[in-house]
């Protein structure tokens, strides 16, 4: 069986939200048999001039990077990334820090609506959810139609809070307005993520769906990439013989590798 050896989603102790040395990813990745990694740090951008991530947050990210190149050179590729939250609602700020590093992969990913987190939101009851998804589908549609990104992550990240709060959403019964994110997805040449990271956490299953993966198959979509979200070193690299099976069972048979942001197809089938 081709197994999947690159995660293309992680985090080191660069992201406000992780306190893992990307050294220590990096070697359980070894002890894992991967050959290549994509730190893709948060830089989440907000409306109104609310906050910004200063240059420096990704100079010492590409400081890092450097460190750890030299220091697995020979065992273990490791290309630039980062993942963009939300970038359309700072245009000027995501061109500005896309222009001034040389990054091999970029996330487009929807984690704040109005400038809150999703895991701070009030899932009450189910007709907050719907509210709730219906601002992340028109979020996603935005990001996805004008943002400067090659992947767009976990695109049903919603489902994940709500399950926090015992509620079950699932994006696929959306069609009218997903399926227009994934066919413009897929006009713009960008990828579908597969995130492993719910199958840890209370959705119990990866980001997206096996049926949003056909959704993306139907509406045109040629690149996926796979990625652990890993914030833990023990969860790099997890539960990838999962995420081959779901994108071979919709009907794909490569995923995407990136460098210098151009995509390279990579066999998984037998």
């Amino acid at each position: 069986m081709k197994k999947i050896t690159a995660d293309y989603h992680l985090h080191s102790d660069v992201s406000p939200d992780c306190k893992t040395p990307m050294e220590e990813s990096c070697e359980a990745a070894l002890q894992k048999g991967l050959t290549e990694l994509v730190f893709t740090e948060h830089l989440e951008l907000f409306s109104d001039d609310f906050k910004r991530y200063p240059v420096e947050y990704m100079q010492r990210y590409f400081d890092n990077l450097t460190r750890c190149r030299e220091k697995f050179a020979g065992k273990l590729t490791l290309k630039a990334g980062v993942e963009m939250g939300q970038g359309q609602v700072d245009r000027e700020w995501e061109k500005t820090i896309l222009d001034l590093f040389p990054f091999d992969f970029v996330i487009g990913s929807v984690h704040k609506m109005d400038n809150v987190d999703m895991g701070k939101m009030a899932f009450a009851d189910e007709a907050e959810a719907q509210r709730i998804v219906q601002q992340n589908l028109a979020y996603l549609w935005e990001l996805v139609d004008t943002c400067d990104f090659d992947s767009l992550g976990h695109v049903d990240l919603v489902k994940r809070y709500a399950a926090n709060h015992g509620l079950r959403v699932d994006l696929a019964e959306y069609p009218q307005q997903l399926t227009p994110i994934l066919r413009r997805l897929a006009e713009r040449g960008k990828a579908l993520e597969i995130n492993t990271s719910g199958i840890r956490q209370s959705p119990k299953e990866a980001l997206p769906s096996v049926k949003i993966l056909r959704m993306f198959k139907e509406a045109g979509g040629r690149y996926l990439t796979v990625g652990s979200d890993a914030h833990l070193a023990k969860d790099v690299g997890a539960d990838f013989d999962t995420a081959r099976e779901m994108a071979l069972e919709a009907g794909f048979r490569h995923i995407a590798l990136y460098e210098k942001r151009k995509p390279i197809l990579i066999c998984i089938d037998e």
